[in-house]
């Protein structure tokens, strides 16, 4: 189960969290998806070696990035030179994805301090497309 777990989080989540990639690694957003994509790497160590306390370490820091990112504006709609209320919509709709997201990783933390390892799975699949949904949305080709 561990082994499922583990590949799940690897497959689906080594890539980049960021919202933000090329020349937009400069933006304080990119610095923030690079931790999550880290404590992701590191999470999923940790939870094949079946350490959910610091799995639930992970976790946290993933949350903590994932909060701090809620205020940046993502680089494509600086690059789509987005104003006033076009602006104001997509980062409410930004907003409302990372708040999603944020919920996903509240509910697997949930189920590491329970030890639900049914649940992680459906969860990590769920913190998967969250992932795509962000990209396709708001990631930046740069």
């Amino acid at each position: 189960m561990r082994a499922l777990v583990a590949g799940i989080i690897v497959a689906g989540l080594t890539t980049s969290f960021a919202h933000a990639s090329g020349s937009c690694d400069e933006t304080t957003l990119y610095k923030y998806m690079d931790d999550v994509k880290t404590n992701m790497k590191s999470l999923s160590f940790e939870v094949k070696q079946g350490n959910m306390e610091q799995a639930g370490v992970r976790v946290d820091n993933i949350i903590a990035a994932l909060e701090k990112s809620k205020s940046e504006t993502p680089f494509l709609f600086t690059e789509k030179g987005l104003e006033g209320d076009e602006l104001a919509k997509r980062q409410g709709d930004y907003q409302e994805v990372m708040d999603d997201t944020i919920a996903v990783f509240k509910a697997l933390d949930q189920a590491l301090e329970n030890g639900d390892k049914d649940k992680l799975n459906g969860l990590m699949n769920e913190i998967n497309d969250q992932r795509k949904r962000g990209h396709r949305a708001f990631k930046a080709d740069c």
